[in-house]
């Protein structure tokens, strides 16, 4: 068994897609490209693979990642160039590599991810103002956001039980990235992950809520840059030799 990692990017009309329908895009197309791809075991069996963490629908990416279990050797530059031609517009294969089998899975890794979010504003602020928003934001040691507690099953019909949690430990940073006139781009490095995890759409309801910021709240976009695995320390994404070895 062979394990190819790759980067993708989902772009344009793709990021209007939902995750579970990601899937199998990617499944048609490693059927299409004629990939030899290993299945699971069973009466329904399903190609092998795993992504690092699902995206939000309209939200576009530069740095998703994906595993696929191969049941056969094959060169990267072909896998990758096979991919590419079934893929369709809006998804594309950046980069492959085979990686150990030993290698932890990208669920496991992935800690945080960095986003650019573009904003409109109300009115002309300059750069001063907006840092001295995202100063009052970060500045708080308690950012609490309700969750929405998991129902049992059988208990689906009872009232929605929510709890309190500090999101202040999952804002890594935010920073001004440009200004020009009303549209501002802010650059955010937040929390995610199967152990922690932080919508970048959550810290713009708490920079209007909590900080004030004078913005149009529907006229949000997203884009996700990379994912990272934090290994001592040091940042480093899914596709570096030394988060495999951790």
């Amino acid at each position: 068994m062979v394990t190819m990692r790759s980067r993708f990017y989902k772009k344009g009309d793709m990021v209007f897609i939902s995750h579970l329908d990601l899937i199998r895009v990617f499944e048609r197309a490693i059927r299409r490209a004629g990939i030899p791809v290993a299945y699971t075991q069973g009466f329904n069996p399903h190609p092998i693979m795993a992504f690092a963490t699902a995206l939000g629908i309209g939200v576009a990416s530069e740095g998703e990642y994906i595993d696929i279990q191969l049941s056969d050797d094959m060169d990267s530059e072909l896998f990758m160039s096979s991919l590419n031609s079934v893929l369709p517009d809006g998804l594309k294969i950046i980069r492959s590599k085979k990686i150990s089998n030993k290698a932890k899975s990208l669920m496991s890794i992935v800690c945080s991810s960095i986003y650019l979010v573009k904003l409109k504003t109300k009115r002309l602020l300059n750069e001063t103002d907006i840092k001295q928003y995202i100063e009052v934001l970060i500045d708080r040691e308690v950012i609490i956001e309700l969750k929405q507690k998991k129902q049992k099953r059988g208990h689906r019909n009872k009232k929605p039980e929510f709890r309190e949690i500090n999101i202040r430990p999952f804002i890594r940073d935010i920073e001004l990235f440009s200004l020009d006139e009303h549209e501002i781009l802010l650059k955010m490095h937040l929390a995610a992950g199967s152990r922690e995890n932080l919508k970048p759409e959550v810290v713009v309801d708490k920079l209007y809520e909590l900080a004030g910021l004078p913005i149009e709240q529907y006229e949000t976009r997203i884009k996700r840059l990379d994912l990272f695995a934090d290994i001592e320390d040091k940042f480093m994404t899914s596709l570096d030799e030394d988060v495999w070895n951790v």
